[in-house]
């Protein structure tokens, strides 16, 4: 059977660097999959961000653009990119900007190898000491929760697209990442997390922990803990 996949890739105010994003993901992607597609979504950009995705898309026939009338955060994106995923595996790529190429081809050449597969930083001394300490944490009291042991829940993921579509999602925050990877492991799909490295950056900011990610992690968190331990759903 040919491997193909779908790279689900939020956008929001990208301008000129999601050419450079795309080109670079194409470029991987093509190497590691006989078939493939790259579902850019313009979270309602304020910026060119929208424009410039309808001009890659008229020049590759892989590139796929939808377009958000409002802001309606990454994991909202994350999940309309499981749906309309036509191919075998989907790859949930946030920040692929921050991210090493290399790493990012280790990842996709590791797509297949297993049903669920994430990521974590090996290189957390390159962020910054305040995000260094909110990711550990939050990854430490979602392992606490729900007995697991991961280093990272919101890094590269791929899924089986067949699974990703039964999962049950219910947030649109950041938090998805983290549901969707917990709902995952504990339906006992087989899993394996990979390292990753991020980028050197020069002070750039990101929203990956805004307070309202923060705060839907949170919520996503609780709601989830009961979900899985005393709701619908248990295994």
């Amino acid at each position: 059977m040919k491997r193909s996949v779908s790279v689900v890739i939020p956008a929001y105010n990208e301008g000129e660097e999601l050419k450079t994003t795309i080109a670079d993901v194409d470029m991987i992607v093509k190497r590691s999959f006989d078939d493939y597609e790259l579902l850019i979504f313009d979270d309602c950009s304020t910026d060119k961000t929208g424009e410039l995705a309808d001009e890659l898309a008229k020049k590759n026939p892989r590139v796929r653009v939808f377009h958000n009338k409002e802001n309606m955060n990454m994991g909202y994106n994350f999940r309309m990119g499981i749906k309309n995923a036509a191919k075998n595996y989907v790859v949930l790529l946030s920040g692929p900007d921050s991210v090493s190429l290399n790493s990012i081809e280790t990842f996709m050449g590791k797509v297949g190898e297993t049903c669920v597969l994430s990521s974590y930083i090996a290189n957390q001394e390159t962020r910054p000491r305040h995000r260094r300490i909110i990711s550990f944490l939050v990854t430490n009291t979602l392992n606490l929760l729900f007995g697991l042991k991961l280093g990272y829940y919101f890094g590269m993921q791929a899924y089986e697209t067949k699974i990703a579509k039964k999962l049950k999602t219910t947030t649109n925050s950041f938090a998805l990442l983290a549901e969707a990877l917990i709902r995952s492991i504990k339906k006992g799909y087989p899993h394996k997390e990979i390292p990753y490295y991020v980028r050197k950056t020069k002070g750039t900011s990101t929203t990956a922990f805004r307070m309202r990610n923060v705060a839907g992690i949170i919520a996503l968190a609780l709601r989830l803990f009961f979900d899985v331990n005393f709701g619908k759903g248990r295994k």
